[in-house]
Order: structure tokens, then sequence, then C-alpha cells
């Protein structure tokens, strides 16, 4: 199958009135034929909504992407359904309505070449736009990436863990946050057949008083050969108190 990757989800020409960050929160999701239901690659709930930095000039404010929950397939087009708020000081009784940044839908279309290649699009709303990232991956199979915390420190770890597909330099962002003792998190990445899936994973130790103090070996990074079924397991020593599972299961598209 012919996958889509996301790389980067940003808001862009969004003039911020407010003091601070501005308060993201919404959805932004895509269908395909295989499985019509959404596929969620950005979702906060108001209670949990995402503080951006927005750039004065430019508008522009970069959002954290989730993974999605199975591979993204393409035929000859793909459709995305988004709806984004920011939280105001505003009244309760108004609603969130009132702060609606973007809501709608877009359908990118001619995403089929020879080559996979690196794709950059706008989506234009009344108060932003929506600048989308991506990578469209011909003969590709799902990464699903599966690691889970072992052994770590009590005070808990500040762990990021990233990826890289198919040769492509494009920085995939897995993980950000902090990670405990039995704590366990999951991706799905595209790869293309017959190449591979960088990953790197970079840990701090959470000491006292929130400093954050650099493991002995805090940075460990891999690559594994794609393939149409199976699974490659490996167990990494981050330091003597760190230990990580990593799971990486190869499927198909079916």
């Amino acid at each position: 199958m012919n996958l889509l990757q996301f790389i980067d989800l940003k808001i862009a020409g969004y003039r911020h009135a407010q003091p601070g960050s501005a308060k993201i929160f919404g959805f932004f999701a895509t269908r395909d034929r295989v499985e019509p239901l959404r596929n969620y690659v950005y979702r906060r709930e108001i209670g949990n909504y995402e503080a951006v930095t927005v750039k004065p000039k430019t508008g522009m404010a970069r959002l954290s992407l989730c993974s999605p929950a199975r591979g993204i397939c393409i035929t000859s087009h793909v459709l995305f359904e988004f709806r984004l708020w920011v939280s105001t000081e505003v009244p309760p009784e108004n609603g969130p309505e009132d702060d609606l940044l973007i809501e709608g839908c877009a359908e990118f279309s001619n995403l089929l070449k020879s080559k996979s290649f690196t794709g950059n699009r706008r989506i234009y709303g009344e108060k932003c736009g929506l600048d989308v990232k991506f990578l469209v991956l011909i003969n590709a199979v799902q990464a699903f990436v599966d690691v889970e915390i072992l052994r770590a420190p009590a005070c808990g770890l500040n762990l990021n863990l990233f990826a890289k597909t198919s040769g492509f330099s494009d920085v995939i962002r897995l993980y950000q946050g902090i990670a405990e003792a039995g704590c366990r998190m999951s991706s799905v990445v595209a790869v293309e057949i017959h190449s591979y899936l960088d990953l790197r994973m970079e840990g701090t130790l959470k000491g006292d008083g929130g400093v954050s103090q650099k493991l002995l070996s805090c940075v460990w990074e891999d690559s594994f050969d794609s393939c149409y079924h199976g699974m490659v397991d490996r167990v990494v020593n981050l330091d003597e108190a760190t230990m990580v599972s990593v799971k990486i299961t190869w499927r198909t598209v079916d």
C-alpha cells in the first residue's frame, strides 16, 4: 500500500491578542477508504489543552502530533477533518464555540507519484491556516513501535523518542514527556518496504527540584530493516538504573 506519514502540523497567520501562550484544543483526523473511522493525529480535550507559543510576525505555532492508530492509506487522495479552538478568558456560558480557530474538511488529491516524496500543504480558515508537512511513501508497510520502561529511577525519566523513515531526514516525534517504570507508549510509523526505520531515544534523569541531570548513557539509536511481516524485540540499557524494551512489529495494510 501507499501510506501517508505526518511530519509536522502548525497553525499559521493567527493573531494571538491575549498575553502568554495560546491554549489550543480540538482534533485533526484523517479518513481513508480502508477504514472510514477517524484516525486521529492530533487530539486534545479542553481540560488537556496544549499551550503553544505563537510567533508575533507569522502567527505560527507548532502543534504536538500524536500517533495515528493505524497506517493512513492513500489511493489517489486522502480526507482530513479538523476542528481547533483556543481557550480564552470569556464567561463559561459563552462556550468554546466563540473561540473557534478553524474547522472543516479538506481533501489532498494527486498524491501518487512514481517515488516517495515530501509534501507541504496549507489549509485556509477564517482566523488561521493549518500548515501540514507529510511524507507519501510508495509501497509501504506499518511499523508498530511499542516501548515499555522496564526499570527506571524512582524520580522518573525525561524521555524523548524520535524516528526517521525510509531514508528521509525529517524527524518524527513519537514521544516527549515524563516516563516511569511500567510506562508504555505505542506509535505507528509508515516505512517503505525494503527500506529501514531509524529510532533514537534520549533520556535525562529528573532530579530534585526539577533539575534535570544527564544519564551516564543518555542516547540510544538503532535502525530496523522493514519487512512485510515479523517482529524485532530489543532491550535497551540507557544506564545502570534504566532499562527499556523496544518492540517493532511489521504489518501490511489489509
